[in-house]
């Protein structure tokens, strides 16, 4: 197993309201639907920087239920995973690492290394 092994995916679905990544290296993650959509990085939910240092803002607005629900997710490129929500919101890409560093299960928020 390498090193790359850890943020190569090997299977990648939606299951109920999560996002599972299957790892190279045998690991599994289960992203709940609701912190990983909080968590999305696209212009619209987090902003947009311009040259000289210019910002346009999010537009904060309610969520309904349905923006919370995973309905797919695909990877894009070697680099990132993008989801679509049930709201129809699918601009943002998380990347492979963040995701691998954010993985919820216990063994690696305790640091432990994961079994695969």
């Amino acid at each position: 197993m390498s090193s790359s092994d850890a943020t190569r995916v090997r299977d990648l679905m939606v299951v109920g309201g999560d996002v599972v990544v299957v790892w190279a290296d045998g690991h599994e993650s289960y992203f709940p639907g609701e912190p990983l959509r909080r968590a999305c990085t696209c212009a619209e939910c987090k902003g947009e920087g311009h040259l000289f240092g210019r910002a346009t803002l999010p537009v904060v607005k309610q969520l309904r239920p349905e923006a919370f629900v995973p309905v797919a997710a695909a990877l894009v490129g070697n680099y990132g995973l993008q989801v679509t929500w049930g709201d129809g919101h699918g601009y943002g890409i998380y990347t492979l690492a963040e995701l691998r560093a954010a993985c919820p299960c216990a063994a690696c928020r305790a640091g432990a290394a994961p079994a695969g």
